[in-house]
């Protein structure tokens, strides 16, 4: 089966297309922005993606999960692929994204009041809420597995 890697590139290809529409309207209409906030979506990407994989191999090296599931693993977690905390995640983490890049700049101005003031109260509430609802993903992945025996 040449050509099928089963890794999916969409997302990467959306943030990329975002990062470039971005580079373009820095460099023809906004020049206010910084760099920092041009490659966002992309940083947004990677950095979610190593999130994702570190809180994944935390929680499945704790978890005790007996034994690999009888039958096909992904028939087991179909229904259990997105979910609210997955989707709270990546909010989470977009949010903390956009205030670190505040941060980074030192930007005073906010039009959502706290929200996006790239303030270090703010970095780790949202930074910790991501991290919380990667687990909160993972354990309900981890109960489908041990009830799957």
């Amino acid at each position: 089966m040449r050509g099928e890697s089963g890794i999916n590139f969409t997302g990467l290809y959306i943030c990329s297309t975002i990062a470039f529409i971005m580079l373009i309207l820095k460099l023809c209409v906004i020049d206010t922005w910084s760099w920092w906030r041009v490659l966002l979506p992309i940083g947004l990407f990677f950095g979610f993606a190593v999130t994702h994989i570190v809180i994944a191999f935390i929680y499945l090296s704790f978890a005790h999960i007996p034994e690999r599931p009888d039958g096909d693993e992904a028939e087991i977690l179909e229904p259990h692929t997105i979910n609210v905390h997955y989707i709270a995640a990546m909010l989470f983490f977009v949010i903390f994204g956009d205030n670190m890049v505040r941060w980074i700049e030192g930007s005073e101005t906010s039009y959502w009041f706290w929200l996006f003031s790239g303030k270090g109260e703010v970095l780790t509430i949202f930074g910790s809420l991501s991290v919380l609802a990667l687990f909160a993903y993972w354990s309900r992945i981890g109960r489908a597995l041990k009830a799957s025996d």
